[in-house]
This record gives C-alpha cells, sequence and structure tokens, in this order.
C-alpha cells in the first residue's frame, strides 16, 4: 500500500486553504486539518475555519471535533489522524494535511515519543489546584526542580505545558526533556512530502491585518460573546487562543475596541513569524513562493508538476 502524504505548511494568511483545496481537486482526495484551534465547534470566525464556499466540495476532516473546554492533546490528534490517513490510503487516496500548527504537523511527520504518555485527571487536578493556591511561580519552581531542561525551554506563563512536564515526569518517572521529542526523526509510518508556502513579509503582514478587519466585520465580538455566554470561560486553552483573548481583554474593559483590533492584528504578525521559523527549520521542506496574490493559480500549478514527479 502507498505509504505518501503530502503535507503543506506556512505562516496564517499565506493562502494554505485556497491552495489545498485546489491540489485535492486535481487528486480527487481529501484534507486532514492540522489547526490547534479549528478543532473546536463554535469557534468559526476567531480561527478563520473554512468556510463551505471555500471547501468547495472537498472533505475537510479534523475540524469541528471537540468542545471548547475538552481536553484534546497532540497524542490525540496524531490519533485521531492516522487513523483517518490509513483509512484515505487503503483507498487509494493521498492524504493532504494543511496547517499551521507545528506540533500537530510534527505528530504525523516525525516520530514523537512524549504524545504517548496518557493523562491523567487527578494529576492535572492537583496542579491545577497547586496553582491556584500557590501562583504559576510557585508551580514553575517545581519543575525547575524537576527538570531544569524543561524548564528552560516552556514559559512558566505556559501553565498548562508546565503540567504536562510535571505529570509526564509523576507518570513515568523519565523527565519530558528525556523523552524522544527530536522533531527530526522522521516517521517511519508515513512517506511525507512536505510543501512549504512563503510571500514577502510586507504584504503577509498586510494580508493578516485585512483578515482581523473582516474577523471584526464578520462578528468576531458576537462570537467571543456568545461562548462565554455559554459558560465557556476565559481560562479555558481554546479561549486563550489569538483572537479570542483579545476580545476578552475588550469585554472586560481592559482596552479599547481599537487597542483589541491593533493588539490582535500584532499578536497574529508575531504569530506568523514564529510560523515561518518553526517551519524553516526543516531541511525537508519544499518551498515555494506566492509573488502576487492574484497569480496563486501559477503557484498552484508549480507545486501540482512537483508533486506530479514525487506521488
Amino acid at each position: 500500500m502507498n505509504n505518501k502524504i503530502i503535507v503543506i505548511v506556512g505562516p496564517t494568511a499565506v493562502g494554505k486553504t485556497y491552495v489545498s483545496v485546489e491540489l485535492a481537486k486535481r487528486l480527487n482526495t481529501e484534507i486532514i486539518s492540522a489547526d490547534s484551534i479549528q478543532i473546536y465547534k463554535k469557534m468559526n470566525i476567531g480561527s478563520a475555519k473554512i468556510t463551505n464556499n471555500e471547501k468547495q466540495g472537498i472533505v475537510h476532516h479534523m475540524i469541528d471535533i471537540a468542545d471548547p473546554d475538552e481536553n484534546y492533546s497532540v497524542s490525540d490528534f496524531k490519533e485521531d489522524s492516522e487513523n483517518i490517513i490509513d483509512s484515505m490510503l487503503s483507498n487509494e487516496k493521498i492524504p493532504i494535511i494543511v496547517g499551521g500548527s507545528g506540533l500537530y504537523v510534527n505528530s504525523l511527520v516525525y516520530d514523537l515519543d512524549f504524545g504517548r504518555v496518557k493523562s491523567d485527571d487527578k494529576l492535572r487536578d492537583y496542579y491545577n489546584q497547586f496553582v491556584m493556591e500557590n501562583g504559576e511561580d510557585s508551580l514553575y519552581e517545581r519543575l525547575k526542580q524537576i527538570d531544569p531542561e524543561s524548564a528552560d525551554k516552556i514559559h512558566k506563563k505556559n501553565i498548562k505545558r508546565v503540567i504536562r512536564a510535571l505529570e509526564v515526569y509523576d507518570i513515568t518517572g523519565t523527565k519530558f526533556s528525556e523523552l524522544n521529542t527530536d522533531i527530526r526523526k522522521p516517521s517511519n509510518k508515513y512517506e511525507c512530502i512536505l510543501i512549504g508556502l512563503s510571500m514577502n513579509r510586507k504584504v503577509l503582514y498586510e494580508r493578516i491585518n485585512q483578515r482581523v478587519d473582516k474577523m471584526i466585520e464578520d462578528g468576531l465580538i458576537e462570537e467571543v460573546k456568545s461562548l462565554l455566554n455559554k459558560g465557556y470561560t476565559k481560562n479555558l486553552v481554546s479561549m486563550q487562543a489569538i483572537g479570542y483573548k483579545e476580545i476578552i481583554d475588550y469585554l472586560e474593559g481592559n482596552s479599547t475596541l481599537e487597542e483589541a483590533v491593533n493588539i490582535l492584528k500584532r499578536n497574529t504578525r508575531r504569530f506568523a513569524k514564529r510560523q515561518y521559523t518553526w517551519f524553516l527549520k526543516d531541511e525537508n521542506v519544499k518551498w515555494f513562493e506566492i509573488e502576487d496574490i492574484k497569480q496563486i493559480d501559477l503557484t498552484v500549478d508549480e507545486i501540482y508538476d512537483f508533486l506530479s514527479k514525487h506521488i
């Protein structure tokens, strides 16, 4: 059985959605989303979730699969996605994975072991209670004592990852930093063809600014209000995502709408820069520059020609 998969990566707003749909149409296949926010139901505008019109009839997987208050890990994503990939391959379809969440992508492309350690709800509850009673500094200090290497790599504000590192140590007796998290060890399950999309930074940043303005027009504030009214609190991992936390700050009176929009634009630009940095480290990615968004179909042609020689 053919085990080839196509993986399309790149920063937010670069055109991954359009390119992936056009390629899926030509290859008569389906798309698996590798986006850590688009997995959540009811979070459509802020996550820039693909619309039915944009799908153009192409089946998309791994979108709207979890509630905003549901714990959904990289390990869960890997397991669910691999089931879909294996089913598609058995039907002689070449899966297209598309997304900008680096760890989600790498869980399929590379052999990551850390996600195989199952979470422990009681331990997680204990550490969440510990944070409430003692503060994030005390939690971080505990990680520094147990696993200083992980503490160097994890920001103390990223409480979810600090707790995960402590949890892994408590369950396995092995330091989080000592588990196999080498993103360069290729998966022995799939042969991955990695396609990267890039764009002039100034043009990309302008597209990001325009996208944020459109999100506000399309009702982002109402979407966030609706989520809060349904009981999804600001402390949830999903609600801390870019596009949601900035609007929550505005709704709580911590910023004006203009300030919130500008902060959202800035945070999204910074996120795009981090995505570039993440994927540029990967020597296996074949990069394609989108020089003019109006001529993006030329880039699709280039990628399709490249793929035709490798699949």
